[in-house]
């Protein structure tokens, strides 16, 4: 791999983007009617820049901060013209481009009153039953209000989507990082900006949700496992599972399985006794056993993940009928089926036109179907290239997991946004498949899936489901 670096950026095309948002900025500070958001955008990218001063390498800092400034900046114009545009489309005074929207600005508003109107403390909202699962992402909202609220604003959904856009422009930067340990630094920057442009970050961009924030904790726990052991990565990895937790229960559960991986690697290339190494070995098996068996909150997660195939909620009804008829299949098949099924959503792709959402869908369609393609890319390195072997231990257990995290979202909702978190690990893969293939190879994989696809597409209008 290499190590000397170019530049993305020049200080001049730097300049540029730093203009343009506190134009963006400021655009959105006279729409909003709120100081607020020209101070939060630029304080972002402080933060932002800061982070990965933090995390990353000498060797990858200025390009990791140049992928974070043009992401910030993509993502700030998408979300704020996905605002407004709704909010002139449609007329509504509430822009809740998902239910869930509602949720958690509605969320922020009731705890932000309680910490401005009484002795109220951040830990306490954990207890109150109806944020009992998202608390963490409520928190984070809290704050960014009580932020704006600092710099002479006020909370809008606005400022809270200020938020989600520094969160979502970390994404393309560690996966810039993960890349430089495998890939030139050419190579990198191109994995960074397919994931930045075609995967479902964008989307998720416009969104107060707690998804991309979950998002950006697997896909830190992702770098620091693939990165060397130090007690620094330990302390972050351990830091980056609690968060996971406040986030979703379920994602935590799934962070601990990947958080296993870097302590067995710690203590293979830390401890040199080998009856030393089985008994922690042992001990961590039989710990996490009992920390799952022990909880009753995460024991009725597993109960309603084996009874959810049935009775599962999809985001259409056309995802509905279609999950109901896949859940008849032979016990096996169903679980195979509703993998493949959830990981071609939205389905068919003319389903978003029929929602009210329209033509605010358009990227998360385009990364649907990006999507798609690169399972082809996926299975074909896999199956045909044998690309598994050329992979280091780490890779191969994240991969299963994540597979197997896939299998049991898909059993509960056909949701990309809940399945995204682990998409880098898989994306990663995909990256390997195709470097590995010919250009012949590549033509035959691009043909195919769009054949595929295709029928797919014309079986499903058939059907009439």
């Amino acid at each position: 791999m290499e190590h000397e670096e170019t530049r993305l950026l020049s200080n001049y095309n730097i300049a540029i983007i730093l203009f343009l948002t506190i134009i963006t900025g400021t655009i959105g500070t006279y729409l909003d009617h709120n100081e607020a958001i020209i101070s939060l955008s630029l304080i972002s990218i402080l933060l932002g820049t800061l982070f990965i001063m933090l995390v990353s390498k000498s060797e990858n800092r200025k390009n990791a901060i140049d992928i974070f400034l043009i992401f910030f900046l993509v993502y700030l114009i998408y979300s704020f013209v996905m605002h407004f545009m709704y909010i002139e489309v449609y007329n509504v005074t509430a822009p809740y481009i998902e239910s869930d929207d509602e949720v958690f600005y509605l969320g922020t508003q009731d705890i932000y009153h309680k910490v401005k109107t009484s002795s109220y403390s951040f830990f306490e909202t954990k207890d109150i039953y109806i944020y009992q699962e998202v608390y963490g992402a409520i928190n984070f909202y809290v704050y960014i209000a009580m932020l704006a609220d600092m710099l002479g604003g006020e909370l809008t959904m606005l400022t809270q989507k200020v938020g989600v856009i520094l969160i979502s422009a970390l994404i393309p930067v560690f996966m810039y990082l993960i890349s430089r340990l495998y890939f030139t630094e050419k190579v990198s920057i191109r994995v960074a900006f397919i994931y930045g442009f075609f995967s479902f970050v964008p989307y998720l961009s416009a969104l107060i949700l707690r998804d991309v924030h979950v998002a950006l904790m697997f896909i830190i726990t992702f770098y620091i496992i693939l990165e060397k052991v130090s007690i620094k990565n330990l302390l972050i990895l351990i830091f980056v599972s609690f968060i996971s937790f406040t986030l979703r229960l379920e994602t935590g559960v799934f962070m601990l399985g990947f958080t296993s991986i870097y302590f067995f690697h710690f203590i293979d290339t830390s401890i040199g006794n080998k009856i030393l190494k089985i008994l922690l070995y042992l001990f961590l098996i039989f710990f996490g056993i009992a920390l799952v068996l022990s909880s009753s909150e995460l024991t009725s997660m597993f109960n309603m993940i084996m009874q959810s195939s049935s009775d599962r909620t999809a985001e259409t009804a056309v995802a509905g009928s279609m999950g109901a008829k896949i859940a008849k299949l032979p016990f096996g098949l169903n679980y195979i089926a509703l993998l493949g099924f959830g990981q071609i959503q939205p389905f068919p792709p003319s389903v978003i036109f029929f929602s009210k959402k329209g033509m605010f869908s358009l990227t998360y369609l385009y990364a649907g179907i990006a999507w798609f393609f690169g399972w082809g890319f996926l299975l074909y390195g896999i199956f045909v290239k044998k690309v598994l072997h050329d992979l280091n231990l780490k890779i191969n257990l994240m991969l299963l997991f994540s597979i197997l995290y896939l299998v049991l979202v898909s059993v509960i909702e056909f949701n990309q946004r809940r399945q995204a978190p682990v998409y880098p690990i898989l994306y990663l893969v995909m990256v390997f498949s195709y470097l590995k293939m010919t250009i012949s190879e590549r033509t035959k994989v691009w043909v195919g899936m769009l054949m595929f696809y295709t029928s797919l597409v014309l079986t499903i209008n058939y059907m009439k489901v």
